[in-house]
């Protein structure tokens, strides 16, 4: 009878392990890869003489070692409701990580010529934030990625 007690414990013990090994998320080491992983920037306008406020979220995909997507969703926010939202814009490129600094690089045709485009961003201490700066004519904007769980 002791017998069949100890087989049903362990029993009991092992289902217990297997049922806690499936819990453990699948994070991916962020000091070596980024694949798999996905990130949200939130830059806000300034509100306009009308009310009117644009808010534009970016999510980067990083696919796998070297490809990553981003969506861009621009929306116009009037008294906190939303009165506009621009077509989703999507783009792919290749990407570099090396010592906890992303450099993204994608091609963009605009007047008729192919542009590369190069954005660096930079690891915080904690693995939950890229920072990075985009500059264009209208000067530079902080870029700051946060994990998405």
């Amino acid at each position: 009878m002791k017998l069949k007690h100890i087989f049903m414990l362990l029993g009991a013990v092992l289902l217990g392990l297997t049922a806690c090994s499936k819990d453990t998320p699948n994070t991916p080491n962020l000091s070596k890869t980024l694949a798999g992983t996905e990130w949200e920037c939130i830059v806000q306008g300034a509100e306009q003489e009308n009310g009117e406020k644009d808010v534009f979220t970016l999510l980067l995909r990083f696919v796998d070692d070297t490809k990553f997507t981003t969506l861009g969703i621009q929306k116009t926010f009037k008294n906190g409701i939303v009165v506009n939202t621009e077509e989703p814009s999507t783009s792919e490129g290749t990407y570099t990580y090396i010592n906890k600094v992303a450099t993204l690089t994608t091609q963009t045709i605009r007047n008729g010529k192919t542009e590369t485009e190069v954005l660096t961003l930079t690891m915080d201490a904690s693995n939950m934030k890229f920072t990075g700066t985009v500059t264009d004519e209208d000067g530079s904007q902080t870029l700051i990625f946060v994990r998405k769980k």
